[in-house]
Formats: structure tokens, sequence, C-alpha cells
């Protein structure tokens, strides 16, 4: 099998701003880094160039395969986004820190935050899929079988880039329906992300986010993750946190007393009024690192108050609020990756490589549409984004053009000239030195 040729990328590549963000960025090298290598066939960047293409064709993978939108054979896919040498989590956090450079040359006024948080990855109608667990969705509290992709996301003036993620299945067993494969060397990238499924979420958010010290400050997070050793460890590691605080036993000394989040509110109430909605207490977690809780007046919510915790006691109420706000980028991030890029639905391989693969190719589609955006007049949304990739798609290709005009041209001119007449031997000499891809006698014999 003969490997790609650059120049024939180029001309298999529906999406010129797909094969422009992937020389911009050099993929082919950060693939060669993550160990996402080939040992001979298709090119490596040709394969993931159209996975990339696939969610903006369309049509499924399979789809696509069967029609021969795609150079290569099913195979020639599965088996790359199946091998067990591939590091992606290395892949995405190299190409997200050379996007972040970017963003930083755009918006040099705006630091950035990290943003943490989970989504579920369903697999609700699968049954021998690697590692698959029973999970909870936070939102309608029903259970599925999946995975929760707990991810990491940068977040500066208007651009959500993702820059880590871990696929978790459960570390209890009963909550499992499948193992994974039991035959891995454990020096390889396929074993360490089957052992990085069955840890805690906490263990993997430390892990994640102390591969990014130096990049931010503040790290924002839900009330699902806003716990004292969250808050703890983070200022151990030089950074802020900044989360949703609810209701729990948790205790927080205030002027040598120990207190939960009501008795505090209780304490703040008399500040809270309308033309001042928020007030703040400087407190002290049990262990002593000093803290501060800023309360807010919500009409909306299921209580009348809100909580946000965090240890940089630097910043006003306003500024607490107004930073924590931006942890709603990551929502829309889950949304859009979910309705456009094919988020749980791209990849149906049983393989938990396959799987971490997919996610790391959905993540590199946003950074693509994010990376595009730079070049608008006007910002626009990532789903704006997609629709205008979507339509560069579907337009017509130079073969494909010629081909059109070439057949009907040959087609019409068959009325007029005879079989054996000298200008009719010149034209289909003409035609059969065309390539192959838009040659009308070929296509009529």
């Amino acid at each position: 099998m003969a490997i790609i040729s650059q120049d024939v990328l180029d001309e298999q590549c529906r999406s010129k701003s797909i094969l422009s963000f992937a020389k911009e960025f050099n993929l082919s090298l950060l693939l060669n880094q993550a160990n996402i290598r080939k040992a001979g066939g298709f090119s490596v960047l040709a394969v993931f160039v159209q996975l990339l293409m696939v969610a903006f064709s369309g049509k499924s993978l399979n789809m696509m395969l069967a029609s021969g939108d795609l150079v290569g054979a099913k195979d020639v896919f599965y088996r790359f986004m199946k091998s067990t040498s591939a590091n992606w989590l290395k892949f995405i956090r190299l190409l997200s820190s050379k996007l972040i450079v970017r963003l930083r040359m755009v918006f040099s006024d705006d630091t950035g935050v990290l943003i943490l948080d989970d989504t579920l990855h369903k697999r609700d109608r699968s049954k021998r899929v690697e590692l698959l667990s029973r999970v909870r969705d936070h939102n309608d509290g029903r259970y599925y079988w999946g995975f929760r992709c707990l991810t990491l996301c940068f977040h500066l003036a208007n651009a959500v880039v993702p820059v880590d993620f871990r696929l978790l299945s459960s570390g209890e067993k009963k909550w499992r329906k499948n193992d994974g494969r039991q035959d891995l060397d454990k020096r390889s990238n396929g074993y360490k992300i089957r052992q990085y499924a069955l840890c805690q979420s906490f263990e993997m958010a430390f892990d994640m986010i102390g591969r990014q010290r130096g990049l931010v400050r503040h790290v924002l997070f839900d009330s699902w993750f806003a716990m004292p050793v969250m808050f703890r460890t983070l200022r151990g590691m030089g950074f802020h946190g900044v989360g949703m605080l609810k209701t729990s036993n948790n205790l927080y000394r205030y002027k040598g007393k120990l207190y939960k989040l009501e008795a505090l509110f209780a304490l703040a109430k008399p500040f809270l009024h309308h033309e001042h909605e928020f007030a703040s207490l400087g407190v002290e977690l049990r262990d002593g690192t000093p803290f501060s809780i800023t309360f807010v007046l919500d009409q909306c919510g299921k209580r009348d108050w809100l909580a946000i915790g965090t240890t940089d006691l630097s910043l006003s109420p306003r500024q607490v609020i107004s930073l924590y706000s931006r942890r709603w980028n990551i929502e829309v991030f889950f949304k859009t990756v979910k309705t456009y890029l094919g988020f749980a639905s791209d990849c149906q391989s049983r393989s938990f490589d396959a799987i971490v693969c997919s996610v790391a190719v959905v993540f590199t589609r946003h950074m693509v549409l994010t990376w595009m955006n730079f070049g608008m007049p006007e910002p626009k949304t990532i789903g704006q984004m997609f629709f205008l990739l979507f339509e560069e798609m579907c337009e017509c290709t130079l073969p494909e053009a010629l081909e059109i005009v070439f057949r009907e041209f040959f087609d019409n001119l068959e009325r007029f000239v005879h079989y054996d007449d000298p200008l009719d031997m010149t034209l289909r000499e003409f035609f059969a030195s065309l390539p192959s891809c838009f040659n009308p006698l070929r296509a009529v014999a």
C-alpha cells in the first residue's frame, strides 16, 4: 500500500481550513511526539485529517468509507484508532499549548482561567465495550451505561480550549459491566489510560491541573468539586480555586468557632439587600487555610442564596462573582461538542483506545473552529463556525468540477463529431491523458 504524498493529501482533503490548520500547527510533528505512528501504508496525518473531516460531512465514518469519500479501507482507520501505543492525552496537551500561545498574542490583557468539569459519555445501548460502567447524570439524576469525561479547559476572552481530559469508568467492579484488556504491556499508553479510568475523579483532576503549572492562577469548578480538599490541594500546587459551595456537613472557622454554610449565611444576611445583593466573609478551612465566602442573593434557585468560595483573598466580591461566571463556558463547550462535533456518537467501537481517540479527535475539531474564528471580521459562535466549515466541505472540489465539465463537453460533442473523425481521435487522446479522477472516458468505460 503506497504512502500518500503531501500533494495527494492536498487534493483529497475537502476542507482547506482543516488542511491549513494541520500545516499551521504542524500536526504531523505533534502526532509523532505523542507516539502516534504507523509502520507503513497511509500516512498518519492523512488518516487523522480525514477523521477530522467526518463531523463536517453530514455522514458517519462508515457512510463516508462506503461512498469512497475517504482514502483508505475501513481497517486503516480502525487500526489507527485502536492503537495501544498512541498517547492522545499528550497530543491534546501539545496542541492546546500551541493554540493558547496564539490566543495570548491576540488577547494579551486577559491572563485566562482553567475550568474543570465532567460530562457524561453515554454508551447506553452497548454491552461489550471495555470498562463500560454505570454513571450518574447530575442533570436528571438517572444512571446510564457509559463513562465520565473529566475535562480541563482553558478560557480566554471568547475562546475555550480543551487542554486535557480523562475518560473515567468506575473503580468498583460491581458498577462495571466489562473489564479492560489484560494482555497489554504495562509500559504502553493503552495500559496507562485504562488505569486512569479506574482512578478517582479528584486524583485525576489534580494530575491534569498539576501539568498546567504556571499557565494561570485560578481554577474554576462547580459544587461537585468544591470540597475543602480541592481548595487545599490547589493552594499547595500554586493555584487558587474558585467554586460554588453546597450545603453539606463541611465546617468553616469564623472568629474561632466552627459554622456550617447555612449558619454563616445567617451571619451575612443582614448585610444583604436589593441594592447590594452580595456580601463576603473571611473564614478559614478546618486545617487553617485562609478562605473567603461570597454570598449572593438568588431568587430563582432552590434556595434564595448562593455561596462562592475561594482561597484568593485579594479578590473583591464583585471580582469573585465575575470570575466564577466564566465557568459556564465549559457547559457551552460540552453542548457544542455533543450537538455538532460527534462527541459520544462518532465512534461505535468497543475498544477503549478507540473511544479515547474519538474524544481527542472531537476536541481537535473544536480547536480547529476556535482557530478559524481568529480570521473572521467579527467573532462568531462555534456553532456558526461549524456550519461555515460544513458548507466548505460540501463545496465541489476542483477534480469534481473538472469531471462535470469534461463529461458534459464529451456528451455534447458526440452529437456533432463522428467516431472516426480526426477531431474525435484527438479529443479521445487528450481525455485519455487526463488523471483518472476526472477522466470521462474511463468513467464511461
